[in-house]
């Protein structure tokens, strides 16, 4: 190759490489992932999809925590250690090691499922699982339209925020909202109880004492034996006897964190985006509660719904 060419290449090359920053530079994204459960594959799956459109080039690492709490330190060491340019962290166990870590390498989170989670850091940004109040008593309208009382079971310790907030939510949709604070496993009968007759609907709440899967079948019990619906949190809940749940598209979450990730990589700061809540809006229905309870479900509702039981 003669000197002219050389030199001619050179500028070709270097062009380029302003012109496609990606061909220059791969960004290095590590996964660090809280489960090997079929939802995080799903969420990594449209993730990657999005991001593999977007004309960047990346490189990644998969850093799996099997659900074990335990193997959290050597994962955040081995990011720490890997210059990352950011980190998507699915799951509420490698969301909550990563943000109490590392606070210099932007942070994108998924599969969480409190929003409040995503806001414990300048550099932490994501999509949380749990759908907006209003989203939520808009459904409750919409499959069991005659009932204006909903009640709920909640861990104050948990749930004190969310259910100040769903009662000014409820009271502007012309709903009312009975709450009854619950502090160990042994008073959720007896608080059932209460809500026998100042409820038309049971809320399920994700909390660890008032929905806790040890007081599955009593809750369950209790809505089927006194025509309660019960709106629940999952469609596990939905198939046992729950009357309805809305579920997520854990392949649209990974695209949702795809776009965010795309933007921080393209030089916006995570604390200029805000949390979002998941986009895609999917329900179960158990066709079967709803005839013991002799609710009318429209044909429509029950065409649409992703899973019917």
């Amino acid at each position: 190759m003669t000197m002219r060419n050389a030199i001619v290449l050179t500028l070709l090359l270097l062009a380029l490489a302003v012109l496609c920053p990606g061909a220059a530079h791969a960004e290095r994204i590590a996964l660090l992932i809280s489960s090997d459960d079929a939802p995080y594959k799903e969420a990594v799956a449209g993730f990657n999809e999005y991001v593999s459109k977007q004309g960047l080039q990346i490189s990644y690492e998969l850093i799996g925590l099997g659900g074990d709490p335990s193997r959290a330190g050597g994962a955040i060491q081995k990011i720490k250690s890997g210059r990352f340019d950011l980190i998507l962290a699915l799951g509420s166990l490698a969301t909550e090691a990563v943000a109490l870590e590392i606070s210099d390498t932007p942070i994108v989170a998924g599969l969480v499922l409190r929003p409040e989670s995503l806001k414990k850091g300048a550099n932490l940004t994501g999509v949380s699982l749990e759908f907006p109040l209003e989203l939520q008593f808009s459904w409750i309208q919409k499959v069991v339209p005659q009932a204006r009382t909903i009640g709920v079971m909640y861990s104050p310790e948990e749930n004190k925020k969310k259910i100040e907030a769903a009662a000014k939510v409820a009271q502007k949709m012309g709903l009312k909202l009975e709450a009854l604070e619950v502090r160990t496993l042994q008073e959720v009968p007896d608080v059932l109880e209460r809500l026998t007759k100042r409820a038309q609907v049971l809320w399920g709440v994700p909390d660890t004492i008032a929905l806790s899967m040890q007081m599955a079948k009593p809750i369950l019990l209790f809505s089927l034996q006194n025509s309660i619906p019960l709106v629940a949190p999952s469609s596990m809940w939905v198939k046992a006897g729950a009357l309805y749940s809305l579920d997520c598209d854990y392949k649209d979450v990974g695209t949702q964190c795809g776009a965010m990730a795309v933007k921080v990589l393209k030089g916006a700061s995570p604390g200029t985006l805000p949390p979002e809540s998941h986009r895609t809006v999917s329900y179960s229905l158990n066709m079967n509660t709803a005839r013991m309870m002799k609710l009318a479900i429209p044909d429509d509702l029950v065409r649409g719904a992703k899973q019917t039981f």
